[in-house]
């Protein structure tokens, strides 16, 4: 199939080279000329696990190609992902006007029956609205092309993206009718395994199963950081209550991992876009508030954990081991260290991080402090130190061995 991409951010890149190297011609449409032209070379804006290689495969293939002429990749496709993002707004509620500008687009420019696909994570109702959008374009032209919209939410992890995409646990379609489905079961026939359900529903479900289903997951990490806080008060095995949990079938072993806290760009964001959407319906969506309200005390857990162990930190040294919000990605956005670093620097202390790929990316928000510096190794981090924050868990963490390998009487606490 000929395939147009809107936004060739994280969801959209993935996306896009992952359906590229399924057979499909893809063109990845942005109107950041500068980005388009980077990945033109190949050069992908942030670290995704073998997403680069993908890339590079597909261009060679001719597979895969970049574009910012938006008109030329819509009418020269048969089927256009709407892939931009959405984020919050000074009053949290998801900003889709790039969505439906994207709409309003496709509209302009459709020039045969088309199907439009909506990736984005959108508000309860936004498919609709797009529906009427495009059919108001088409009727300004006084044209009759066709056109279906579908809902169709991603379900990425940042560091696995992917993986998730190539070999997804299911795959989550709103549609409208019987056509439509037959032709999104052609297009993700190659992603289909024995197991992987391809659900159908209608087009408002499909959007609020994509806010439903990060509200979980982060209702179970901010649980379990409760019953972690609640371990140290008791002098309990927290490792020990998280294996005892995830042998239980009906609860899972996914997302038990008590620590810091959540962060990325999409946990926060989509809790925050349903709280506000049950507030717009006159509906109080409690529980997803609690959860939100216990992952925002949790990051500053480890340093008030410190600062009881170590009491003054003026002029202590202080090691950082892992500032990304999560392994296998660049990715600082929400991150517990960022706060706990900026409490640490008020308190004078001195922060020297180490962090495999998201460091730079963390400098960054703090290059104008002095008290704080990047390192060429954990080790390298660690030496001189007064104490040690493992907050990320990077596979070479595990690799050191903190009694052999660190100078003793450093104090560590691992938030993993």
């Amino acid at each position: 199939m000929k395939i147009t991409v809107i936004g060739s951010g994280y969801v959209g890149l993935t996306t896009g080279s992952c359906l590229a190297d399924k057979g499909h011609v893809v063109v990845c449409a942005d109107k950041d000329s500068k980005k388009i032209n980077q990945l033109k070379k190949g050069k992908i804006p942030f670290y995704e696990a073998g997403l680069e290689n993908l890339v590079l495969k597909n261009l060679k293939l001719k597979n895969l190609s970049f574009t910012c002429d938006l008109k030329d990749a819509i009418q020269n496709s048969d089927i256009v992902f709407c892939c931009v993002w959405t984020p919050p707004d000074n009053d949290f509620k998801p900003d889709i006007s790039a969505v439906f500008d994207v709409a309003g687009k496709f509209g302009k420019y459709i020039n045969s029956d088309k199907i439009f696909i909506i990736k984005s994570t959108v508000p309860v109702g936004t498919n609709e609205k797009c529906i009427v959008i495009i059919q108001n374009e088409i009727i300004k032209r006084k044209t009759k092309f066709k056109f279906d919209v579908v809902s169709n939410p991603e379900f990425l992890r940042q560091g696995t993206a992917v993986n998730d995409t190539l070999k997804p646990d299911r795959i989550v379609v709103g549609a409208k009718n019987n056509k439509i489905k037959r032709t999104m079961r052609k297009l993700y026939k190659s992603f289909i395994k024995k197991r992987t359900p391809i659900f159908f529903t209608d087009l408002k479900t499909a959007e609020l199963i994509k806010y439903a289903a990060n509200a979980f997951l982060a209702a179970k990490i901010s649980f379990i950081n409760e019953i972690a806080n609640f371990c140290r008060l008791k002098k309990c095995r927290i490792k020990d209550v998280e294996k005892g949990l995830k042998l239980d079938k009906r609860i899972g072993p996914a997302y038990l991992d008590s620590g810091a806290g959540y962060g990325g760009s999409c946990l926060k964001k989509d809790i925050k876009a349903l709280i506000k959407q049950g507030e717009e319906n006159k509906f109080n969506f409690a529980l997803l508030k609690s959860v939100e309200e216990i992952n925002e005390k949790q990051k500053l857990k480890p340093y008030f954990i410190l600062k009881k162990k170590l009491g003054s930190l003026k002029n202590k040294n202080i090691a950082v081991w892992g500032v990304a919000f999560k392994p296998d990605t660049d990715s600082v956005n929400e991150a517990a260290s960022v706060k706990i670093v900026q409490k640490l620097l008020n308190d004078k202390a001195k922060v020297k991080i180490y962090d495999p790929k998201a460091a730079n990316k963390f400098m960054e928000i703090f290059k104008k402090n002095r008290g704080i510096g990047n390192s060429v190794s954990a080790l390298d981090a660690a030496k001189n130190a007064d104490a040690l924050l493992i907050l990320s868990k990077w596979p070479e963490f595990k690799k050191i061995n903190l009694k052999k390998q660190i100078l003793a009487g450093l104090v560590v606490l691992d938030l993993n």
